[in-house]
């Protein structure tokens, strides 16, 4: 695990091996920790590139040293999100690690530790697609490309659907009595595809659009917009 401030040099590293060492020890970064890449060249479209391998998941500065370059990279995580559209990728990350978790416990039989999981993910599901159907779809609007929003409004639907079959699972089961592992499963890892999908063709079609939008409206207009999703997204 890369500690504060530790430097990992690639200016003997072949172009044709560049990036796959450098996104060696990017895999390496953990909360809180820091990176420090040395390269020959401006590694901005480098670091670019493995950005969207880690769905925006990085951060980073870069500057000019002489005959190298220097980029000090740590998680985004660690900063405030930048922007309304930030933070609702950085829920994304929150989302998908819940419902790993409760599969991996679903995997291993363990229904009741699984089960906590399940209504976190749940509630955050439901604010999360509050926030996106209620505040930023009429803030932002569906014009001029009308298909990438109705697909997401769709997949809300879709999703909550199927959280709902998980959800009945509990709600069917005896009073004295979890559903079994082998009951629950099988909605569980559907829901986690649909997830997946969804939030891919959410961040790769609709959010570009939400950002062009975002950007003409005064900075007053965009942290309102901010502070009401982060507000619904914190329940």
């Amino acid at each position: 695990m890369p500690g504060p401030g530790e430097t990992v040099d690639l200016r003997q590293e072949a172009d044709s091996r560049l990036a796959l060492a450098a996104l060696a020890a990017i895999r390496e970064l953990r909360p809180r920790g820091a990176l420090r890449l040395l390269t020959r060249e401006d590694p901005t479209l480098l670091l670019e590139s493995l950005n969207l391998q880690f769905r925006d998941a990085l951060a980073w500065d870069i500057s000019a040293r002489g005959e190298h370059w220097e980029a000090a990279v740590h998680l985004a995580l660690d900063a405030a999100p930048r922007d309304v559209l930030d933070a609702l990728r950085r829920d994304h990350h929150r989302l998908d690690g819940l419902l790993a978790k409760a599969l991996r416990r679903l995997n291993a039989g363990d229904v009741r530790g699984a089960r906590p999981l399940l209504e976190a993910f749940g509630a955050g599901l439901r604010r999360h697609a509050r926030a996106e159907n209620e505040v930023l779809a009429p803030a932002l609007g569906p014009e001029p490309a009308v298909q990438p929003l109705e697909i997401m409004l769709r997949e809300h639907g879709e999703l909550l659907t199927q959280l709902d079959a998980v959800e009945g699972c509990f709600a069917d089961a005896p009073a004295d009595a979890a559903p079994e592992a082998w009951e629950l499963e099988p909605f569980v890892a559907i829901l986690s595809g649909t997830l997946a999908k969804h939030e891919h063709r959410e961040e790769s079609h609709l959010f570009p659009l939400w950002s062009a939008r975002l950007a003409r409206r005064t900075r007053q207009e965009r942290e309102s917009l901010h502070e009401a999703v982060r507000a619904l997204l914190a329940g």
